[in-house]
């Protein structure tokens, strides 16, 4: 059977039972959806890099010998060397290591603890050797926090704001940072997150726009949206059942679909809406532009597949989602949007005539 016989064969099908075609979709777009909503964000630059590569390695037995990934607490005073003071910091301490993230904490109470049963008096705190977790004018100190977050958003950012807190409760005057690896993590973190809003808000609106100056009426404008807005749905539900990251490198993806799958979107409602609108237009639609919109779906998609070849670990994901993005997008307007058509021109409804 030849492609445009197949197309015409589907066309028929939505022509006669375009709700079940609906239906069939929205199983599947549906059944996609836990998989976008566990999609891992890993803020860390290690995630775009090689697992073999010897920066990640000795980084993956620093961690495994020496308990985790560290965030520092910098806090500042008159004189750290302060019993008042150095007590909180061992109820600090302790409560910190309930976290079930956390694995040990360092600090000037611990330096002190190591020499003295208990916080001794001011006079012998003087004499304590608190080495790197003490500044040389005694007015900064350092707690370190080692905690097992796998560099995983979430984990993160339950240590940071379980250290915040605590401390706060514990010395609500006191002047404090948090710094370290984990914590750039974070930071990185949070701006994937805002860039990936931004940038798809922003490349939905332009491409919204264009799509309004193309057809010059709301519903033909809305139209060619349909399949970008299923493959963005089945690009990230795919991914995260895959186990793709979402990366400093991938968060991209939403935007690049946004601007390539639209193309198949407005091939189809172009062409039809160019024709006299009857159902054998919409058939004949179909036929003509199968074999356009399949090879440029392949073509694309394949040539985004070969980004698995990259040596960059965050280019594998990006590849990914593009490759399902393109495909879905591809199905979309050949699946979707015709069947949309279908449903909203009284003329189509009513079976193949």
């Amino acid at each position: 059977m030849k492609l445009e016989d197949l197309a015409e064969a589907l066309v028929t099908t939505q022509l006669r039972r375009p709700v079940i075609v609906i239906a069939i979709l929205a199983v599947v777009t549906l059944a996609l959806i836990p998989g976008m909503l566990n999609l891992t964000v890993k803020p860390s630059t290690e995630a775009i890099l090689p697992t073999d590569d010897p920066a990640v390695e000795n980084l993956d037995t620093l961690r495994s010998k020496f308990y985790g990934d560290t965030t520092y607490i910098v806090f500042e005073a008159r004189d750290v060397r302060n019993k008042e003071l150095l007590t909180s910091l061992q109820r600090i301490n302790n409560r910190l290591t309930a976290h079930e993230d956390i694995l040990s904490t360092q600090s000037p109470a611990s330096q002190a603890l190591q020499e003295h049963d208990s916080i001794p008096d001011e006079t012998r705190l003087k004499q304590v050797d608190y080495g790197a977790y003490l500044s040389d004018d005694h007015s900064t100190g350092v707690m370190a926090v080692q905690a097992d977050t796998q560099a995983q958003a979430p984990s993160i950012r339950s240590v940071h704001d379980h250290v915040e807190d605590v401390f706060e409760s514990e010395l609500p005057n006191t002047a404090y940072s948090l710094t370290g690896y984990n914590m750039i993590d974070l930071a990185t973190f949070q701006v994937i997150m805002n860039d990936f809003a931004t940038i798809t808000v922003f490349s939905f609106a332009a491409v919204l726009t264009t799509l309004y100056l193309i057809f010059r009426t709301i519903k033909k404008m809305l139209l060619p949206l349909t399949p970008v807005m299923l493959a963005l749905v089945w690009m990230l539900g795919i991914g995260g059942y895959l186990g793709v990251n979402l990366t400093i490198i991938s968060m991209v993806s939403a935007a690049m679909i946004m601007g390539l799958g639209i193309d198949f979107g407005i091939h189809v409602t172009k062409h039809y809406y160019n024709t006299s609108g009857t159902q054998q237009d919409l058939i004949t639609t179909m036929r003509e532009l199968t074999r356009g919109l399949l090879g440029g779906a392949l073509t694309t998609s394949v040539g985004f597949l070969s980004l698995l070849f990259a040596t960059l670990a965050g280019m594998h994901g990006l590849g990914l989602f593009l490759f399902t993005g393109i495909l879905s997008a591809y199905i979309g307007a050949v699946a979707l949007l015709p069947t949309i058509i279908i449903l909203t021109e009284p003329q189509l409804q009513g079976g193949t005539q």
